[in-house]
């Protein structure tokens, strides 16, 4: 009798061990998949960043090739007054066309100053497009 109920006890210390470790296992698991997870949300945001930065800088570079744009052609001809400038993704390289808004007008008093503003749009017709503007006087 002594030796059944001793079997017994030993049964159940056994399956109350296996329910422990299957415990942990699953409480190991599930900090592994946290852990993933925010290792996975924290490069899709630093991927998203990059992409921000990305259109920035080639914004920016839109819009000093806009500035040149306006000047060579108000070298070339005194009446031009802008233009919106068109560049399609084959021109620039990229998935995305962009577009600048090139004005030319005259600035100080005696009028032999030029004043030439940019605008740009980039990556144009986009939920995350990035807009830039600047105005030199020449």
């Amino acid at each position: 009798m002594r030796r059944s109920s001793k079997s017994r006890i030993q049964t159940k210390l056994r399956v109350a061990r296996r329910g422990a470790v299957l415990v942990i296992v699953m409480v190991c698991l599930m900090l592994v998949s946290l852990l993933m997870a925010s290792l996975l949300k924290s490069a899709l945001l630093q991927r998203r960043q990059i992409m921000k930065e990305q259109l920035r800088v080639q914004a920016e570079w839109i819009l000093e090739s806009a500035l040149e744009r306006g000047a060579l052609q108000r070298l070339k001809d005194p009446k031009y007054q802008g233009e919106v400038w068109k560049i399609s993704p084959v021109d620039l390289g990229t998935r995305y066309a962009g577009s600048a808004e090139i004005t030319l007008k005259p600035a100080g008093k005696d009028g032999r100053l030029i004043s030439i503003e940019a605008h740009v749009i980039y990556p144009e017709k986009t939920t995350f497009s990035v807009t830039r503007t600047k105005k030199v006087v020449l």
